[in-house]
């Protein structure tokens, strides 16, 4: 597949140099960048520059380099914060904050990948002596005027000691008062709720699609934990399940929609923690699906630490990822992982941990992964699928470097224990205390985008967000030496060729490498002498096949690497 890009040559050109304001004249940087992709295209080539960096779009902020605020607020103490994407990439966020005693919980949207946020909804429900433990957000809609946003939310009540679950439903382009509340649950205690639905895939027998909630509700000395689902598109939940009922207690719980290929009519994915007694933070994971279709009842549940004997009753905090797209694993079937805290005695701290099923939708075949540096405290995983590339998306909280990894695998897993890092941490400010990163899909983009609650001075939250699309910026905290500054590539996604933007400070000569998901060099590896300045180099990518590559650049001095996702 490869053998057209392995012996590609690099010529050098010399281009003309443009004002030092061609950053801030959206007229230079046109004119620049037509003239940079009117040069000679063919194969892989170094273009030696003297023109000033520029940004992949540049009338956006540096992303993956500057933390955005979703509502810079300081007197909200801003948690729970979660994400999703509408089909034209529209982003949508919800947190709940509290102001002197006063609860409520406030969506914000982005029209511009996350650069800017303005406020789409916010109730101003003014609830005394409460607080909300949990939020879940998801956008449906396959045209500007049917985008929809359901809000899930979990609240306590503190001094009646009474709970309630919500979903509901909002107007995704006007905001304003909700159109609909289609769940709305009281209980002594509900513990979880998570959100999920048959994006770009929709599930048989559903019209348009379906959307699905799964919760927990004690009640009466009984802990059940419940599954709705909708299949007409979110008008009502018109499926209701019991899946589990104990007499001891369901905590956390996940879910996620998969479908592949070969079983395309979509199943819903569950797991959840089942804790012995009230008091007990640590406990079982379980995993099941319903079978045959996306409203069917669940299979058997499979206990996950029970597979292995060092973490039997020692986990918590599951999250669940499922591959979401029209073509098969390598074992013709589709993929699913789960991840979670696992409890670590012998050094009193927790580690990210969890397992993945190559034949999910119809055998129970676990195999353990690994995903954090045993040597840190890693907690809070958060996990999704990327259909464009294949490949499933993590993010945690390293709480030894104070960081927020962004890492990467491919959905057949043939490395379950190395995980791509893109960024070994997306996050400016190491001011973290709960952080429950999130990770999500930019549908527009096709890539990762994630949020966080950082810690403001004087202890209030701050709903943060940060994407790796606009800029690659994992090369920054992976470069040995600051002579090379890697601006990023162009466009990206791309289907026939790419542009990687970059800046040396002294000659030299540059070795470029362009390797696959499972770091296997794809045989792309040339040198030339670079003259100090900015530059690019192009590379032919027509013959890949779509997915996410990484290269690198390097010399004697310097390394750096970045991320490209091909499409068709």
């Amino acid at each position: 597949m490869f053998s057209s890009i392995q012996n590609i040559s690099f010529n050098a050109h010399k281009s003309e140099e443009p004002t030092r304001f061609a950053m801030k004249i959206k007229s230079t940087l046109l004119v620049f960048f037509l003239l940079q992709f009117s040069l000679n295209r063919i194969g892989a080539q170094f273009i030696q520059s003297d023109s000033p960096g520029l940004p992949l779009k540049p009338d956006k902020s540096i992303l993956f380099a500057n933390d955005i605020f979703i509502n810079d607020d300081p007197i909200q103490n801003q948690r729970n914060v979660a994400l999703c994407s509408a089909f034209n990439g529209w982003l949508y966020a919800a947190y709940y904050y509290d102001n002197a005693g006063i609860a409520s919980v406030r969506i914000m949207r982005s029209t511009d990948n996350g650069v800017n946020w303005t406020m789409l909804v916010d109730p101003n429900l003014a609830i005394y002596n409460c607080i909300f433990t949990k939020l879940d957000i998801i956008a449906t809609g396959n045209d500007v005027s049917d985008i929809k946003v359901f809000l899930g939310s979990v609240w306590l009540d503190t001094l009646l000691n009474v709970s309630g679950a919500y979903v509901t439903r909002f107007n995704g382009v006007t905001g304003g008062a909700y159109e609909d509340e289609i769940l709305h649950e009281h209980a002594p205690h509900i513990y979880d709720l998570a959100l999920a639905y048959d994006f770009m895939y929709p599930a048989t027998n559903s019209n348009p699609f379906s959307i699905a909630v799964l919760y927990t509700k004690y009640y009466y000395n009984t802990d059940s934990l419940i599954f709705c689902s909708s299949s007409n598109g979110g008008i009502s939940f018109d499926n209701h399940r019991v899946v589990q009922i104990s007499s001891v207690k369901f905590h956390k719980v996940a879910l996620a929609y998969g479908v592949s290929q070969s079983w395309s009519s979509g199943k819903y994915f569950a797991a959840w923690e089942e804790q012995e007694n009230a008091t007990s933070n640590l406990g079982h994971i379980y995993t099941a699906h319903t079978s045959p279709d996306f409203n069917s009842p669940f299979t058997i549940p499979v206990c996950l630490d029970s597979l292995d004997p060092n973490s039997i009753n020692k986990v918590r905090n599951p999250v669940i990822a499922c591959q979401v797209n029209d073509v098969d694993n390598d074992s013709s079937n589709l993929t699913e992982v789960v991840l979670f805290d696992k409890y670590d005695p012998s050094n009193h701290k927790y580690d990210v941990s969890g397992y993945y099923n190559l034949q999910a939708t119809n055998h129970t075949n676990f195999k353990k992964l690994n995903i954090s540096n045993s040597a840190h405290y890693t907690c809070q995983p958060s996990i999704n699928f990327n259909p464009f590339d294949s490949t499933f998306m993590v993010t945690y909280y390293d709480s030894t470097t104070q960081k927020l990894p962004f890492l990467l695998n491919n959905f057949n897993l043939k490395n379950p224990d190395s995980w791509q890092f893109v960024t070994a941490g997306y996050n400016d400010n190491n001011n973290l205390a709960v952080p429950y990163p999130k990770v999500a899909l930019n549908l527009d983009q096709k890539q990762g985008i994630n949020v966080w609650s950082g810690e403001r001075t004087g202890g209030n939250g701050a709903a943060m967000f940060d994407s790796p699309y606009t800029y690659y910026t994992g090369s920054s905290e992976n470069l040995t030496n600051v002579q090379l500054l890697l601006y990023g590539s162009y466009p990206n996604p791309c289907s026939t060729e790419v542009t990687i933007w970059f800046e040396i400070q002294n000659p030299e000569k540059v070795t470029t490498t362009l390797y696959d998901i499972s770091n296997h060099i794809l045989k792309i590896n040339t040198s030339q002498t670079c003259q100090a300045g900015r530059g690019v180099v192009k590379f032919d990518i027509s013959t890949l096949s779509p997915g996410c590559y990484f290269y690198s650049l390097s010399s004697d001095k310097f390394s750096g690497s970045g991320k490209v996702i091909v499409i068709e």
